[in-house]
This record gives C-alpha cells, sequence and structure tokens, in this order.
C-alpha cells in the first residue's frame, strides 16, 4: 500500500467529499481544510489511484494526487545530562606544603 496526498478547491469539496472517501477502501488517515483547499491523506493501492483520478476526471474538478512517504514516527532526543566539571587532584604533599605555609604566616 502507498500513501498519498489529494487536494481539491474546497467550493468543490463538499459535494466530493463524500464521494471520494467512497472510493477509497477505508476512511482517510488525516484530513486537513485549509484555507482554500481540501487536502486529505490516505493509504490505498496504486490501481485504486487510476479509478479514483477517473472519477474526478469525470466531474471535471480541478485536482492533484500525489504519492508522499508515510510519515514518520519521531522519537524524543534525550536529555543531556549536565555533568559536574572535573577538578584537578591535588596530591597529598601540595595540601601539607600549603598547611605548613598557612601556619607559618604570622
Amino acid at each position: 500500500m502507498r500513501y498519498y496526498e489529494l487536494t481539491i478547491n474546497t467550493k468543490e469539496a463538499d459535494s466530493l467529499l463524500e464521494r471520494v472517501v467512497s472510493y477509497l477502501p477505508s476512511p482517510p488517515a488525516q484530513q486537513q481544510k485549509q484555507t482554500s483547499f481540501l487536502t486529505l491523506e490516505f493509504y490505498t493501492e496504486p490501481e485504486k489511484i487510476k479509478e479514483l483520478e477517473k472519477k474526478l476526471k469525470e466531474d471535471s474538478l480541478r485536482y492533484i494526487i500525489l504519492a508522499k512517504e508515510p510519515p514518520k514516527k519521531t522519537l524524543a532526543k534525550p536529555i543531556r545530562k549536565i555533568g559536574k566539571t572535573a577538578k584537578p587532584k591535588v596530591e597529598l604533599k601540595e595540601i601539607e606544603k600549603k598547611l605548613e605555609e598557612i601556619l607559618e604566616e604570622p
């Protein structure tokens, strides 16, 4: 089965919508109404598209049918953990030396 998109003028869409849906084997996956066009996205066999185009031409409608890639499922990006900044390790001798300097000061 392939994924298609059909776009027609909205003035003609109301009367045609029910007939187009009846041509398809199952209800459309998504229906969008925009300012001046109606877009239906659906899955069907390529042979059914030829039949649909024939019926649309009989009604003298302006339309376009596009074969599309099916929508891809997107996964959420993982949240990056903010780690603590690595502090350089200090040698015990350096600590003792610092302590001696501090204790020797008057």
